[in-house]
């Protein structure tokens, strides 16, 4: 049995260290009523029941630990069983790596639908997955709409764009030097591409102290075509390709598992996944 938490405030000194935390049912308060309100016609659960369950910490200075100051453990409506506890609102939570498996589930034809049901079906149970349907659809949604209008700082920043006749080394030559010029010959720190051959060894010509990284856009496309039909035998081979690509970050574990990943899944003669880890700095 549970309940949702939601934190009501935070309270910090002048150096940014949290001096007291208070945390509440989320059932806490009632709603609000105003003029013009009708009735419904499908009467749902209250989200609000002015529950008082609460509790507050405070700093105490002498020790610097801290302490519950203020504790209330009495409900006033029913509590959550352990089968319900990823719809509650403290608990949802979807990680890059489920994203990605779900835009992966997408592109193999996969409905939404389905693809959270063989999420479930890997965690061993929906109650193990951590979010329900419409919170992995706000998700993608809110992704989706965050990659497309938001660059550096919030804005979006278009340097310049080139039509061209062809994609050789000798073109983008061209292209990376028309940008530098156009930009007072300040060269980026960081530039991100697709696995393009001739675009890698121009940009170690043209901008040889430039990091060149690949597009994680790019690259679960590409997952879609050279592994995609692994996906389609509702294997848990995208689960751990996006792991490696969204979630390890230590290069210890990153290389067990892809080793890990590789065995499984016979992929030891895989052309394009051994490519790709030869790459896997950038």
């Amino acid at each position: 049995m549970g309940f949702s938490v939601r934190k009501d405030y935070l309270n910090k000194d002048k150096d940014g260290m949290t001096t007291s935390k208070r945390y509440s049912c989320c059932k806490e308060g009632v709603k609000r009523k105003y003029e013009g309100d009708v009735m419904p016609k499908r009467t749902r659960a209250p989200t609000k029941t002015g529950c008082g369950a609460k509790m507050v910490i405070v700093l105490l200075r002498g020790t610097m630990k801290y302490r519950v100051h203020d504790l209330a453990l009495e409900h006033n409506h029913e509590l959550h069983i352990a089968q319900c506890s990823h719809m509650m609102p403290s608990q949802i939570k979807v990680s890059e790596a489920q994203g990605f498996q779900a835009e992966i589930s997408e592109d193999a034809g996969l409905s939404l639908k389905q693809s959270h049901e063989l999420m479930g079906k890997e965690a061993g149970g929906m109650e193990n997955v951590g979010y329900t349907r419409e919170d992995l659809k706000r998700y993608l949604r809110t992704r989706r709409e965050r990659n497309l209008k938001y660059g550096e700082e919030g804005k979006i920043m278009i340097f310049g764009a080139a039509l061209m006749y062809d994609e050789t080394i000798d073109s983008f030559k061209w292209v990376f030097g028309t940008f530098l010029e156009a930009m007072c010959g300040k060269r980026p720190s960081t530039i991100l591409t697709d696995q393009d051959h001739d675009m890698a060894v121009t940009l170690s010509v043209v901008l040889p102290e430039t990091f060149h990284g690949l597009c994680t856009f790019h690259i679960t496309h590409n997952f879609m075509k050279h592994l995609g039909n692994h996906y389609k035998e509702n294997s848990d081979l995208p689960y751990m390709f996006g792991a490696c690509l969204y979630a390890i970050e230590k290069v210890e574990q990153f290389n067990r598992l892809w080793e890990a990943m590789v065995k499984k899944y016979n992929l030891e003669n895989n052309e394009w996944l051994s490519g790709l880890y030869r790459i896997r700095d950038k």
